[in-house]
């Protein structure tokens, strides 16, 4: 994978309205970057690091260009070239007391992760850690949403690291990278009203492609009037007001994660049913359900409501960067109830979402977004941001429980986005990763999110929180993790159930005129004895 190089031309230069809503929705206190953090075996050197990233940047264009922003906000910013582009601005090292725990890791890497990326140099960070126990190191990526989503981060990480770690680097190009010269005002401006025509052109042109075809005109209207009613429904429908929803999330950032095994999911999905997602989905829902029941929150028969993510990239599409995603809002019981039925109940909802097409009707609806003025939908946003940061800095002052009286309603709980990786191990150097947890931006009123990464036969869970709305992280983890090993044991049970006899076909016995006797039938088996259940469950 590190010598397949991920294409620029299969990218639009200048970026898209949903790669620039993430630069135009970012605040101090909700800054818009995703993450990972890897654990590796070994002391993982700088300056070896940043040679290893050197001779793979050809491969990676987007990681030596920079945000070119258009004076008025004419049009969304483009990607140039960074005349001042030097490694060591993204690559950096910490050291770490010797021997330092876990804890002390992820509080050194959550410090690092809460700070926005500056956005006057490629929008992308590299951080190493060192003096972890057992001799170990870590690296935290961070890379801004605009850039890329969950799905083209990870191949950006697959680039970078190696399948084996004797990996000899990528072939080299025969001229080395000169960058063109970064745009100026003017320059931009012109270039800016110049896409702005021909964009409008090609907003006519769709048009008038339709007009003739009343069908197509339906075809068209159908999913996005459908989008809009059900956004609209959901709107108006209430959901339960979670402790990690009643504030305004700051710049702090804690971490909990969790591992488990991918062949254990697997096999709670065979012998329960539903797929990896709806197991994925079980295990953090329920888990939210019993933090609430913990806390004592209010459920007045409120569901619990979830965004997820839904890649709608193409294959044509893989190996782009920028950001291809709709997204589906699930909502589930937010009273706690057996393992095993809310799997029941997770797959029944998951699938009756997508049998209405709902993120491909919301895809659509994003699309029409195009059609607003860039500099409208930077005003806007500005706006909002604007007053956001100023409301978080005046709650900060404000006496406890203040907070969560200004807090706007949640239009969701937290997002949950499943981002699929490699299933072998990656190597940095001679360095094997050990662990790979994925990182979730909040921002607003969403104090957690939840990031599922796969990687060489685990599922990691990456809880993301904003302390001071759920200052106990680590309860939320239990849960889950209770969750998960009541899933795994209902699902050892049933596999160990012996398959059911099917009845012998015999044929008929031949007629007789005369039977004296008919010989005592055998009594049956006694019945299998089942295991006991838990209530609700179904086997």
């Amino acid at each position: 994978m590190a010598d397949t190089p991920v294409q620029p031309a299969k990218l639009a230069h200048r970026l898209t309205t949903q790669d620039a809503s993430f630069l135009y929705g970012e605040s101090r206190n909700g800054p818009l970057h995703i993450g990972a953090l890897g654990v590796f075996e070994g002391e993982v050197g700088l300056e070896q690091t940043m040679r290893h990233v050197e001779l793979r940047l050809h491969l990676i264009p987007r990681y030596r260009q920079r945000l070119s922003f258009v004076p008025f906000n004419l049009a969304h910013p483009t990607w140039e070239d960074d005349p001042s582009f030097a490694i060591e601005r993204h690559v950096m090292h910490h050291q770490l007391a010797e021997g330092a725990s876990e804890d002390d890791l992820i509080d050194a890497a959550m410090a690092v992760y809460e700070r926005p990326l500056p956005l006057d140099r490629p929008v992308w960070e590299m951080h190493l850690f060192g003096g972890l126990w057992g001799g170990r190191s870590a690296a935290l990526w961070k890379t801004h949403h605009c850039l890329v989503d969950g799905v083209s981060g990870m191949e950006l990480l697959n680039v970078v690291l190696d399948f084996r770690p004797d990996a000899p680097p990528p072939e080299q190009p025969e001229n080395p990278w000169r960058p063109v010269a970064f745009p100026g005002r003017a320059r931009s401006f012109v270039r800016a009203a110049f896409d702005r025509v021909q964009e409008q052109l090609g907003h006519a042109r769709q048009a008038s492609e339709l007009i003739p075809s009343r069908k197509a005109v339906a075809e068209t209207a159908r999913p996005i009037a459908g989008a809009v009613r059900a956004l609209a429904k959901m709107a108006a429908r209430r959901i339960v007001a979670a402790p990690w929803n009643k504030g305004l999330v700051t710049q702090e950032r804690s971490l909990a994660w969790l591992r488990i095994s991918f062949t254990d999911t697997r096999a709670i999905r065979s012998a329960i049913g539903g797929t990896v997602n709806d197991v994925v989905l079980t295990i953090l829902a329920e888990g939210a359900a019993r933090y609430l029941e913990y806390h004592g929150s209010p459920i007045r028969g409120r569901p619990l409501r979830i965004g997820c993510p839904v890649n709608v990239r193409r294959k044509s599409e893989s190996g782009g960067l920028g950001n291809r995603v709709s997204m589906m809002f699930p909502e589930f019981e937010a009273t706690p109830m057996d393992a095993v039925a809310r799997l029941e109940s997770v797959a029944q909802e998951t699938e009756r979402r997508k049998s209405s097409a709902e993120p491909q009707a919301l895809e659509m609806l994003m699309s029409a977004s195009d059609l607003v003025p860039p500099a409208l939908m930077g005003l806007a946003s500005g706006l909002g941001i604007a007053a956001l940061d100023t409301a978080v800095g005046l709650l900060r002052q404000a006496p406890p429980g203040m907070a969560s009286r200004f807090a706007p309603p949640a239009a969701i709980n937290f997002v949950a986005t499943n981002v699929p990786g490699v299933q072998v191990p990656l190597f940095l150097g001679s360095h094997r990763m050990i662990d790979c947890v994925g990182l979730v931006p909040l921002g607003a009123n969403l104090g957690y999110g939840v990031a599922i990464l796969s990687y060489n036969q685990n599922l990691y869970f990456g809880l993301v929180a904003e302390p001071r709305l759920m200052p106990d992280v680590e309860q939320m983890k239990h849960f889950v993790s209770e969750v998960f090993e009541e899933l795994k044991s209902a699902a050892q049970k049933r596999a160990a159930l012996p398959a059911p006899r099917e009845a012998a076909i015999r044929a008929p016995a031949p007629v007789q005129v005369a039977v004296p006797s008919r010989p005592a039938r055998k009594a049956a088996p006694p019945p299998l004895a089942r295991p006991s259940q838990g209530p609700g469950r179904q086997i």
